[in-house]
């Protein structure tokens, strides 16, 4: 059996960033919650839990004397205020990226123009990014919302980090159609897009294509969407225990990679799970 671990799988930057940041509350004895799952990774959320910084829903939620840390996904501009009212110490983690989204909609939106964000309407970066706009916001995930959204002569549109690059370009033509005075601001992470397209190029190689992430991560999901056009045995393995069992023979051509919340130590896992199991 041959083995590929994609040379971008796993943690982006941002996500990096605040694990570590997190893990190094939890060592300096600080009382730390995070505003949210930190990650969308189970077993790392549950290791940050065994080292003492669990999660928490709302605000109201978070108790005296402790610190909030906001997640890599970003919050809206209220969140902030709530913690100031209250005299909650934050430790922000928004990733770099995220926070330039939050500028530019902030900025464009000044003045009561609209924007428009393509991505999950539930996903918590999206609800983040729509809570910085001063004027409407119309929230696209396919091709069909924008067809039949009523939408504005001028606008601002921007992407989910984490989106697939021909989906935005998709939606985006639709909007076009429609938007005369159209201002497009590319905010797919390059990271996300490196790792979309080794993806793609591992998939078209391999006979199995093994995606590690949480189910809830969106774009470990979407980096299965891009590996099942291109290879019909791909699998999504969130734990080792999940890779199934007498899928991989030992002739196939194996290529693995990680969505953006996968840790390290995890993908590691997997990667021994499939060469002890392969049959």
């Amino acid at each position: 059996m041959k083995l590929t671990i994609g040379e971008h799988a796993g943690f982006c930057f941002g996500v990096r960033r605040a694990v570590d940041r997190a893990f190094a509350c939890a060592q300096e004895g600080r009382p730390c919650v995070t505003l949210g799952p930190l990650i969308h990774n189970p077993q790392e959320v549950q290791r940050l839990a065994d080292a003492g910084v669990h999660s928490v829903e709302t605000i109201d939620a978070v108790a005296p004397g402790q610190t909030v840390i906001i997640r890599s996904h970003g919050v809206t501009p209220d969140v902030y205020e709530r913690c100031g009212a209250r005299g909650i110490e934050v430790i922000d983690c928004t990733c770099p990226h995220v926070a330039h989204i939050h500028q530019l909609v902030r900025d464009y939106s000044r003045n009561g123009d609209a924007v428009i964000i393509v991505g999950e309407p539930e996903h918590p970066e999206i609800v983040g990014i729509a809570g910085w706009a001063h004027g409407p916001v119309f929230i696209l995930p396919t091709r069909e919302a924008a067809q039949n959204a009523a939408l504005p002569d001028r606008a601002l549109v921007v992407a989910q980090t984490t989106l697939r690059r021909d989906r935005f370009e998709d939606v985006l033509a639709a909007v076009r159609d429609k938007v005369r005075d159209l201002t497009v601001r590319m905010t797919i992470c390059a990271a996300t897009g490196k790792r979309q397209q080794e993806a793609e190029a591992l998939s078209r190689q391999a006979d199995v294509m093994i995606v590690v992430g949480g189910r809830n991560s969106s774009n470990t999901q979407k980096l299965l969407e891009t590996c099942r056009l291109r290879c019909a045995r791909a699998y999504l393995v969130e734990t080792p225990q999940d890779v199934p069992a007498g899928a991989i023979r030992r002739t196939d051509r194996v290529a693995v990679t990680a969505g953006a919340s996968t840790p390290q130590w995890l993908l590691e896992e997997v990667c021994a799970r499939i060469e002890a199991d392969a049959t």
